[in-house]
């Protein structure tokens, strides 16, 4: 079950091997190999789902021999986690953008942001929704989806915290449980709008966790 795989554990530090990846990838050509592999996953997660994943069609769309896929993964399993680390990074990265500053600032600004980054992952690989929003029909999802939500949700609990003390711990732990679902929610309906709905969607969400959070503002003005 890829989401009890561990990162960041012992093994990991003295291989120094992403998640999934049972040999890490050296030369180039390696490289573009895996990266390929991944791309090929992250469209059929997204096209068929988890139960009708399976190595020989990442190895048919990839372009590969199946092979090729048992060099540096184990099973399906291992190709997910290691797609679900390639998020768990790109959600990182934008964190790192939404500063207490940032929201102290302008916080439509900072919103809009948070949401025109997460939707620039969902744009690059419908998979990050069957993750992010745990859209399948699988158990296992829910864990990773709860883990890489968790991911963004603690930093913007730690930037509020600091960008407005006055607003209350728990106030601020139930506004963000709500975002949470909201944009899960939301992000995962992207994948099903029709031509001209996408940027209507987006900006709903915007206006929606904008009006959220001055509305908790002004309670405690």
């Amino acid at each position: 079950m890829f989401v009890n795989r561990p990162r960041g554990d012992v093994a990991k530090r003295a291989t120094d091997r992403p998640a999934g990846l049972r040999k890490l990838p050296i030369q180039a050509r390696s490289r573009a190999r895996v990266a390929n592999i991944l791309k090929a996953a992250g469209q059929l997660l997204g096209e068929a789902g988890y139960a009708e994943l399976s190595t020989n069609l990442i190895a048919e769309r990839a372009k590969v021999p199946v092979g090729s896929i048992y060099q540096f993964f184990e099973d399906k399993d291992d190709i997910v986690a290691a797609l679900v680390e390639q998020f768990r990074q790109r959600i990182l990265a934008l964190v790192g953008q939404l500063d207490v500053a940032g929201a102290q600032r302008d916080r439509r600004a900072f919103i809009a942001r948070l949401i025109d980054g997460i939707a620039a992952i969902q744009a690059d690989t419908s998979a990050f929704v069957c993750v992010f929003s745990a859209n399948q029909a699988h158990t296992r999802f829910d864990d990773v989806a709860r883990e890489l939500r968790h991911t963004l949700t603690a930093h913007l609990d730690r930037t509020f915290a600091a960008a407005f003390p006055q607003l209350p711990r728990e106030d601020r732990s139930r506004m963000l449980a709500a975002w949470s679902d909201i944009t899960g929610a939301m992000i995962a309906s992207l994948d099903r709008s029709k031509p001209g709905e996408r940027g209507k969607l987006l900006e709903e969400l915007k206006t929606i966790l904008g009006a959220h959070l001055d509305a908790r503002l002004a309670a405690v003005a």
